[in-house]
């Protein structure tokens, strides 16, 4: 969903029909921002070149015992599935971004849902308003949006992870597990998801996950 250091990523908010304060989502809003990967602009639309760049990336990923380097690799894979190659996408993007910053959930989620209508292949989009449905506290909503980031690009760790803290906020600690490990399965340089399944490694303890 968003940008942390090589260890982080996430996006934004709703006030559920009026019953969430604005300090709860704000506080909501600083976890999740806090927890993902390098705030990530928005994925692109990936035609062939830039494909096969992410490919290359990924491969370089997997093959470095380096975290300096691997933080260097993860940016570059973010700045690529920013690129929407459509500027009236990103200039839909760059508004539906400022108005989750300003908690003005109304005006990003009509920003965002234009992006998914103007650019349905668009995986950042999905990635977007999942993160602002997850910071509004529409957990259920986001998982459905991080689905659709997921069949576009599998690989996506930021969804992962987003997908593992709407898991956490459920109650569902056994999946939110699962999808935290399929997230450092893609990046095992994610410091955050890391110490989050540590620790939920040590809660659950020897139960069968």
């Amino acid at each position: 969903m968003t940008r942390v250091r090589a260890s982080r990523n996430p996006d934004l908010l709703l006030r559920e029909a009026g019953t969430f304060h604005h300090t709860r989502s704000m506080r909501r809003l600083a976890v999740f921002l806090a927890f993902l990967l390098l705030l990530a602009p928005p994925s692109g639309i990936a035609g062939p070149s830039t494909a096969a760049a992410v490919d290359r990336l990924f491969d370089a990923l997997h093959a470095t015992t380096d975290p300096e380097e691997a933080s260097r690799l993860t940016g570059m894979i973010w700045l690529i599935w920013n690129h929407s190659e459509d500027p009236e996408t990103d200039r839909l993007m760059s508004e539906g971004r400022a108005a989750m910053e300003k908690l003005d959930f109304d005006t990003a989620k009509a920003r965002f849902d234009a992006v998914i209508e103007r650019a349905p292949k668009f995986a950042e989009g999905w990635n977007k308003r999942a993160t602002l449905f997850y910071v509004m506290g529409n957990y259920r909503d986001s998982i459905k949006d991080i689905d659709e980031v997921l069949i576009l690009e599998p690989r996506h760790f930021g969804a992962l992870a987003g997908l593992g803290m709407n898991h956490e906020a459920l109650g569902d600690d056994r999946r939110a597990l699962d999808a935290w490990r399929r997230a450092l399965k893609v990046n095992p340089y994610l410091q955050d998801v890391q110490e989050r399944v540590k620790a939920l490694e040590t809660s659950l303890g020897n139960k069968p996950i």
